[in-house]
Order: C-alpha cells, then sequence, then structure tokens
C-alpha cells in the first residue's frame, strides 16, 4: 500500500535519503542503533517509538514480526544468507536498496528517487536530486578550471594493511572531481580498494600535500599510533583530514549516513580542503583537520 506509513530500515544509509524526503516519521525500526547519528532517529529509539531489531546481519526476526511494518527496507548486502532467508519468510514486503553498487557517487545519491516512490514523492525526489546534482557539477567545474593539482593520501594503516581507494572508488572520484592528484586514480583493477602496507604509502605518497580519511582526530594521537606516519609530508605540515566532524559518542557517523545522499557536501568538503580558495565561505561539513595540541 503506497504511501508506506510504516517501514523498517536495516541500514542507516537510507536515513539521509529519508529525511530529505520527510519521511522519518514513517520509521519503526532500525538496526544497530549504536552506529546511528540521526538525533531524530535515536531519540525515536530512546521514546521506544523505534524499536531497534540488533544487528542487521542477524535480524531478531521475533520482534520483527511484532513490529509488523509495511515493508522492509534492506541493503542486500547478505539477501541469501540465513538471516536473509528468515527476512523473506517473514512475508514481509522487502525493498532491496542497492545504492552502495552504483559505479558513480551522483548514480548513489540517484536511490532517492526508488526511496521517494513508496512515499508517493517522485516529483519531489527528482527535485531534490536535479539540485544536488546541479549543485554537484557546478562546484566540480570550477575545480576543473585550476592548473594546480595538489596530490593527495588517504586512509591509513589498519593491522599491516593500508586500503587504498582504487581508481574506481567513490574517493577516487572525489579526489578527481575536486582537481586532486591522487596517484591509484588510473589503478581500475578492482573497484573498492587496493591493499597496500605503511612502507608502500611512503614510497608513493611521502610527498602528498594532504592527507584524508585518518581515524584520528590530533595529530599526536595519529603519531602515536604509528611513528612512521610523522615522515609524511602532509603530517609535518598538520595538513591532514579526518571524516569525524558529524559524530555521535556511541559510534554514529554521518559522513556514512547522510553522505550518501548528499554527494554534493562530500565535494564541497573536499575541494574546501584541496582548494580553498574556490570555496572561501563554506564550512566543512563531515571532515575536518586534525588539531594539533
Amino acid at each position: 500500500v503506497i504511501p508506506l506509513k510504516s517501514i523498517m530500515t536495516n541500514s542507516a544509509t537510507h536515513l539521509g535519503f529519508l529525511e530529505l524526503l520527510g519521511e522519518l516519521d514513517k520509521v519503526t525500526g532500525v538496526c544497530n542503533s549504536n552506529y546511528i547519528y540521526n538525533p531524530t532517529i535515536l531519540q525515536g529509539v530512546k521514546d521506544g517509538t523505534i524499536k531497534d531489531l540488533g544487528d542487521a546481519f542477524n535480524l531478531d526476526i521475533e520482534n520483527l514480526l511484532l513490529l509488523h511494518p509495511q515493508a522492509v527496507m534492506t541493503s542486500a548486502y547478505n539477501a541469501e544468507d540465513e538471516n536473509g532467508r528468515r527476512m523473506k519468510q517473514t512475508g514481509l514486503p522487502i525493498l532491496y536498496n542497492i545504492e552502495w553498487q552504483e559505479k558513480s557517487i551522483l548514480g548513489r545519491a540517484e536511490w532517492i528517487k526508488f526511496i521517494g516512490a513508496f512515499f508517493d514523492k517522485e516529483k519531489l525526489a527528482d527535485s531534490i536530486f536535479s539540485q544536488i546534482a546541479e549543485q554537484y557539477n557546478e562546484i566540480k567545474k570550477k575545480a576543473e578550471k585550476l592548473s594546480y593539482s595538489p596530490s593527495i593520501l588517504s586512509g591509513q594503516d589498519y593491522r599491516g594493511t593500508w586500503s587504498m581507494p582504487s581508481g574506481r572508488s567513490y574517493n577516487a572520484q572525489l579526489f578527481r572531481d575536486a582537481g586532486a592528484n591522487y596517484y591509484y586514480a588510473n589503478d581500475t583493477t578492482v573497484s573498492g580498494s587496493i591493499s597496500s602496507s605503511i612502507e608502500e604509502a611512503l614510497i608513493h605518497f611521502n610527498q602528498a600535500d594532504i592527507w584524508v580519511g585518518v581515524q584520528a582526530n590530533t595529530l599526536e594521537d595519529l603519531g602515536k599510533m604509528d611513528p612512521k606516519y610523522k615522515l609524511f609530508k602532509s603530517y609535518k605540515n598538520g595538513n591532514v583530514y579526518h571524516i569525524n566532524k558529524r559524530t555521535n559518542i556511541t559510534g554514529g557517523n554521518d559522513y556514512w549516513e547522510s553522505g550518501v545522499a548528499r554527494p554534493d557536501l562530500l565535494l564541497n568538503d573536499m575541494i574546501k580542503i584541496v582548494h580553498p580558495s574556490l570555496l572561501p565561505e563554506y564550512e566543512l561539513t563531515y571532515m575536518d583537520k586534525l588539531k594539533s595540541k
């Protein structure tokens, strides 16, 4: 029955779209609320108007049946596993939202049209997406005109492996569209990430002007994680950024949430970091510079 009056969603990435459409009040169930950033949803969980059904990969099916939403929106990462089968057996309509399989960052945001359809809001979804795409392309054009391309490094070492965005990843696309020079930009052998190491990073990125996507909030903290980080030029110059500006204490991070629906803001952030003079008035949304004590 469209428009839907109640929906359970198993991925925080759907919430940014629902918020833009003004449909957050239809959410009656979520997964892993600890990892959700959206304050409206968290308030609902606190008040008991929204049920937390636990781990997305091991859903509390009993409580889902008691909740009886009109539909379940799932990312379908694991549609064929035991949990996915049990979800199908409930007989509840399942909506597969696979925005994460899109090749382009704007393609990912266009899934607002898919979600809008279930709430009878196709027109609104169309206009929201058009506006986002327009803003994205406008700022991208400005960056294209610049001749200077600072070099960029991304992520950090985690237990001996440094995952770098491949040339086909969303991050590489952001680097490209923001006018940054990225060593693996043309490596399209894999779609997600390239496995590297700190030693290899030092060979290719030692002189990188900018370093983004680290898991620390201060330079000191980053340096303590591995003294080798201090060897990078971007570290020495204090030109390092994290993606934790919009986070809460339990582990919700809006970069992974509303950021999926707002690639224009992701690009604004990246351009503000790479070419600050292009957006003199803009304040970073999701990303922030590491503080130096």
